[in-house]
């Protein structure tokens, strides 16, 4: 039997935000898989990452720039592992009044059509999905419809819809202390901050005023050697 993980990137790397940690990507599959595993013998069709490019204006800053390089960076990484694959949808910036945010566009479509076609085709036994949006509800539907099972990984409790719950097959809730993964150490902007404190911190000490060496009398040195005979203290 077979089965196919559907990874939501953005609701799955929000999970590990909070803990300060990265995922370890080339021992996910087997920790998603290991729960089945322990009844059925299953074999992975693929592990799909469903995700969006940082948004960039049409005229790029710097740091837009430098966003850009690290995510083809990170899917460039994902895209060496065994059986992955990146599906990326498009962020959109927004507005609220004067506050400005950014949506995922497409995600969660690719996501319900690559689960629904691979499970109504018969590519798959098993739908492994990591998600939380309600969205979700039709395709996990569908899904069941054509004879397929579906396994629910979720982050916090307060992060996944109760009617995606209810409607999975199996639930699991990803627990930070298994789930591979590594602490960051160091991130980018705290090293920024530490930096600009250190700059301010240099600056707002007074420079130390160089006083100017005063030039000192040269004393004929003491000689030790015999003064001339003609000088010598004669004695009575």
């Amino acid at each position: 039997m077979r089965a196919a993980i559907f990874i939501d990137g953005g609701y799955f790397l929000n999970f590990f935000k909070k803990y300060d940690a990265v995922p370890k990507y080339e021992d996910l599959a087997d920790y998603f898989l290991k729960p089945l595993r322990k009844t059925v013998q299953l074999d992975l069709l693929r592990c799909y990452f469903y995700y969006c490019a940082p948004w960039m204006s049409t005229d790029p800053t710097d740091t837009e720039k430098r966003r850009m390089e690290e995510h083809d960076l990170f899917m460039e990484e994902i895209e060496k592992l065994e059986r992955w694959s990146v599906r990326l949808g498009k962020l959109q910036r927004r507005w609220d009044g004067h506050k400005e945010f950014f949506e995922q566009k497409r995600v969660d479509v690719l996501l319900s059509v690559d689960m629904v076609r691979h499970s109504a085709a018969g590519h798959i036994q098993h739908a492994i999905v990591v998600a939380g949006d309600s969205d979700f509800i039709p395709a996990v539907e569908a899904t069941k419809e054509s004879g397929a099972t579906v396994t629910l990984w979720h982050a916090d409790e307060n992060t996944v819809h109760k009617d995606l719950l209810s409607l999975a097959d199996c639930v699991n809730q990803m627990n930070i202390k298994k789930i591979p993964r590594e602490k960051i150490k160091a991130s980018k902007k705290a090293e920024k901050q530490r930096e600009m404190l250190k700059k301010r911190q240099t600056e707002s000490v007074a420079p130390v005023p160089q006083v100017q060496a005063v030039p000192q009398r040269s004393v004929p040195k003491k000689s030790n050697s015999p003064r001339p005979y003609n000088q010598r203290k004669r004695r009575g």
